[in-house]
């Protein structure tokens, strides 16, 4: 086997040279223009991305604004009737001057300048505190 030398002259090496610079150079250019095109995807994303985070807030805003006002308008009208019922029920309840209950053994009598008592309750015989005397019964005694 024989094999043939071959001689690598100083143009050779310029000629490769040369090719491969333009194919750098290409190389080059093809990735400037894809980050460029890279870059405009993504300011284009972002811009979208921004609309469409805009759209949300005013939409959000709008229905929390209406909502708002809602629970105002139902907050007045709660007012309104709370006020109608109280002057209604101020009018209606009036208190009249009652004359103070008389207590007797069956029922309660109204007289006028007694206070009113409540009628005592009855105790179980277990439970009634011992007889006490008064100072006039032992002085009597």
């Amino acid at each position: 086997m024989t094999t043939t030398r071959t001689s690598y002259t100083p143009e050779v090496f310029e000629q490769v040279f040369d090719r491969l610079s333009k194919a750098s150079e290409r190389i080059a250019k093809d990735v400037e223009e894809q980050l460029r095109q890279l870059d405009r995807k993504i300011k284009s994303f972002v811009d979208r991305g921004e609309k469409a985070t805009d759209r949300l807030v005013e939409t959000i805003n709008k229905e929390l604004r209406g909502q708002i006002a809602s629970l105002k308008r139902e907050v007045e009208q709660l007012s309104r009737r709370l006020g109608e019922m109280t002057s209604s029920s101020v009018v209606a309840k009036t208190p009249v001057k009652k004359t103070p209950m008389k207590e007797t053994p069956t029922k309660m009598v109204q007289t006028k300048g007694t206070p009113v008592k409540k009628p005592l309750a009855k105790r179980s015989p277990a439970t009634k505190a011992p007889a006490t005397q008064s100072a006039s019964r032992r002085v009597a005694a």
